[in-house]
């Protein structure tokens, strides 16, 4: 043995989690790059389990290998000099009790402590924990696994559904988040967004915990609008105000593609669509100074190129203003006028003559009693998804540095546990393992 390192008292409390009262005989060392720290304690008053006799022998000492994360990046093993007892009375044998782990495990309390806490951070990974604990990702897995397994939260007054693209499965590749508006917590993940999922999903909820709910806010999205109806008829439904300018902008796009493919490529009409087709995305070009353009041969800024491009066409620049006069509206308007305002829109719209408008048009008909809904105000806040578009990037996060899930339980779990912040392990261990079922292995011959 070389590097003998002397176990201090704090190392003892802090590293190994027992007093130095409790310890008989304990030295450290260095061997092929991992620190062991071997330990014997000195011998408590315990009772057989089988019989509650006190009357023990110790029949013999057993070395336990145990993974300790003492440090990050430097493996730690504890080497446990365990007594075993046998029973005097009924002559059964057994271990004393280890303050380092529980019995049948090589894994200390630390270690599993710290991987838990690890396993908190949005960019951790199976496979960097791993690392960091000295230890197998599988291994991490099945920590997690054990110790994590995170209930449906309740359903509260407002509440946000969206999808997020995860292929956690062959037969769908979106999950369905639910959150709550009002606290921002995660409710549940859905691992499709099918329709007879989500009316299973919510027909198991009872019905008192249901009629709680007064408002769903989701994107245009007609299945949500459909399972709403059916499993909660007394909530409003609130389409999401950024999908309605989201879809109008994507029509306006639209507009400009079908006026640009009327002109040539070296015309300058076309550059100025192609070019500059961000000026009719944005709300309004900012005034600039001016920079000199070498294919218009001229000094110009932002809002006399936006100027230039509306002027190529009649069609573009109504497209631009009923995106505008929606905008406007979505920002200024209240509930109390919302609803003729929409309709002016509406009429508006019509009365253009763009095709791409007047479909568009039809949409925003369908769904205009959730845009109106979506005017409403709680805790002096609009309805509005934008919150879940946060969580939606958090759980693409999640799934993207882990390269893909392909448990999707596994992957719920780490959703609620990640985004929850209170979300808590259970220590006493759950009862449903969520592990996947693997194919059986085939026969195997050794190589000679």
């Amino acid at each position: 043995m070389k590097g003998v390192i002397i176990i201090t008292d704090e190392i003892i409390t802090d590293l190994l989690n027992i007093s130095q009262q409790e310890i008989q005989e304990s030295f450290s060392y260095h061997k092929n790059n991992i620190l062991y720290f071997e330990v014997t304690l000195k011998r408590k008053e315990c009772f057989c389990p089988f019989c509650g006799s006190s009357t023990l022998k110790i029949k013999e000492y057993r070395l336990r290998k145990i993974n300790h994360s003492a440090f990050q990046f430097q493996k730690c093993v504890i080497l446990y000099h365990a007594r075993r007892f046998q029973c005097t009375e009924c002559r059964k044998t057994f271990y004393e009790p280890c303050a380092f782990t529980e019995q049948g495990s090589n894994t200390s309390h630390l270690t599993i402590l710290n991987v838990l806490h690890e396993l908190k951070e949005t960019s951790a990974t199976f496979a960097s924990v791993a690392r960091h604990n000295s230890m197998s990702p599988t291994k991490v897995q099945e920590i997690f696994d054990t110790y994590v397994d995170i209930p449906r939260q309740p359903l509260c007054e407002v509440i946000c559904i969206d999808e997020v693209y995860t292929e956690t499965s062959t037969v769908s590749k979106y999950s369905c988040l639910i959150l709550d508006f009002l606290s921002y917590r995660l409710i549940d993940v859905i691992h499709d967004r099918k329709k007879y999922t989500l009316l299973n999903y919510f027909e198991s909820i009872p019905k008192d915990e249901r009629k709680r709910v007064r408002y769903f806010i989701m994107d245009m999205y007609e299945t949500y609008r459909m399972v709403v109806r059916m499993r909660f008829p007394q909530a409003k439904i609130a389409v999401d105000s950024f999908h309605v300018l989201k879809n109008y902008t994507t029509v306006l796009d639209q507009v400009r593609l079908r006026i640009l493919r009327r002109f040539n490529k070296k015309d300058d009409k076309y550059y100025l669509l192609k070019k500059f087709n961000w000026l009719l995305m944005i709300d309004e070009p900012r005034e600039n100074e001016a920079k000199y353009n070498r294919r218009l041969k001229r000094y110009i800024n932002y809002p006399q190129l936006l100027d230039l491009v509306l002027s190529i066409s009649e069609e573009l620049r109504d497209a631009y203003n009923l995106k505008s006069d929606y905008l406007y509206l979505n920002r200024y308007c209240t509930q109390e006028n919302i609803r003729e305002t929409l309709d002016n829109h509406l009429e508006k719209m019509k009365n253009s003559g763009i095709p791409e408008i007047i479909k568009f048009r039809k949409t925003l008909n369908h769904w205009f009693e959730e845009i109106v809904v979506s005017f409403t105000y709680i805790n002096g806040r609009r309805l509005s998804n934008g919150i879940m578009e946060s969580r939606n990037g958090i759980a693409k996060k999640i799934k993207n540095n882990a390269n893909g899930y392909y448990n999707f339980a596994r992957y719920r779990n780490r959703c609620l546990y990640v985004m929850n912040k209170d979300s808590m392990p259970n220590l006493s261990k759950v009862k449903n393992t969520v592990r996947m079922k693997g194919q059986k292995r085939g026969k195997y011959k050794k190589q000679k």
